[in-house]
């Protein structure tokens, strides 16, 4: 297996992943336009809110963390397989929720190949009630709401589940630990773009708050806790989680400079007009000359960076060799995680996904 490239024979993941997909994604229009339903009884414009938050989730998504949840549940003995995938929208809707919230912190107009809820409610208050609300604060603020009402369901789910209450408790408690660790990374994550005395140190542990705990800890986990593990089994896919989040974060960095929008669904220059200092972008200012690090410094956190100013910031970053050193860094942690899953004694359907998702995610391209 580690004599093969990661990114070959990933085709069978995929078509698993997008088969689940196409399973979850029935179950969560049944679950929204359940809400929806409820949401109408309250008034119209509630109703309208609920519509988009259950656009936003079905829009688009690999669902990879409801996909983790459930083959993790599945890895550790679990049998109830529909009990299972009710479990993992929940993993859904918590990333319905940071978007939405996320998109505002870094106003972000374009979401999974649509507008943000922010947006489109800046948008309405700018055509029909510019005279009486500030457009860009009025959608700021039901962009609030509606991320708030997502994070809310992804308790419900959970809370709902027809397990034991010790199960059902633990994941709950875990899902509460992890919005708050979240928003501590992302707390840092904002902090870091406007000081100027950022470390490749402070950039791991906002990936370490940020991405590992949502995006693979808390899935993992959570499947885990519901099929019955114990502590000591979820102690030892610490590392497991840790050296996947932290490839993904790194893999993600990439795709945010190198990435097509048409693929990512995201603007390419994002990331520079935030100012978001990456591993990619602090290893190219260590070693990039006078030049190439005016180059760097003029584009990060300009508001008008164009795709001409993109590029050559990517050509600073390849010539600098932090593009390679990043992928290899992505690669090596993907192969620990690979490593760490492998010796694990675990069902093998459940374990299969979990060793194809580190091969995945670092041969994605959005």
């Amino acid at each position: 297996m580690f004599g093969l490239l990661l990114t070959e024979n990933i085709m069978p993941f995929q078509n698993q992943l997008k088969a689940f997909k196409t399973d979850l994604d029935r179950q969560l229009k049944i679950y929204l336009d359940l809400k929806i339903r409820e949401s109408r009884r309250i008034s119209s414009f509630t109703e309208e809110i609920t519509k988009y938050i259950a656009d936003l989730t079905l829009r688009g998504g690999k669902r990879v963390r409801a996909a983790l949840l459930y083959n993790s549940y599945l890895a550790h003995g679990g049998t109830d397989r529909e009990m299972a995938m009710k479990a993992a929208m929940s993993m859904e809707l918590a990333e319905t929720y940071l978007l939405i919230h996320d998109d505002i912190m870094d106003n972000g107009t374009l979401r999974r190949g649509g507008l943000t809820i922010h947006e489109i409610y800046r948008r309405i208050a700018d055509e029909q009630y510019h005279n009486k609300v500030h457009p860009r604060g009025f959608g700021i603020a039901i962009g609030m709401c509606a991320g708030n009402i997502a994070s809310a369901l992804s308790y419900e789910i959970l809370t709902k589940l027809d397990c034991l209450e010790v199960s059902k408790n633990t994941a709950t408690k875990l899902l509460s630990d992890v919005y708050v660790l979240e928003n501590y990374g992302q707390s840092l994550d904002m902090i870091s773009q406007v000081r100027d005395d950022v470390t490749q140190k402070d950039i791991i542990q906002v990936h370490t708050l940020k991405t590992m705990p949502y995006t693979f800890d808390a899935p993992i986990k959570i499947g885990a806790i519901l099929a019955g593990a114990t502590d000591a089994d979820l102690a030892k896919l610490d590392d497991y989680t840790l050296s996947l989040g932290i490839a993904y974060q790194v893999q993600d960095d990439i795709l945010g400079l190198f990435g097509s929008a048409k693929k990512t669904g995201k603007q390419t220059t994002s990331d520079l007009k935030e100012g978001k200092k990456t591993l990619l972008i602090l290893d190219a200012l260590d070693v990039a000359n006078a030049k190439q690090r005016e180059t760097i410094v003029k584009n990060l956190g300009n508001k008008r960076v164009t795709v001409s100013d993109l590029k050559k910031v990517r050509a600073v970053v390849e010539d600098t060799g932090s593009l390679a050193k990043s992928k290899k860094l992505a690669e090596n942690l993907a192969r620990k995680a690979i490593k760490v899953i492998s010796n694990l004694n675990l069902n093998p359907s459940g374990k299969e996904f979990l060793v194809g998702v580190a091969q995945y995610i670092i041969a994605r391209e959005y």
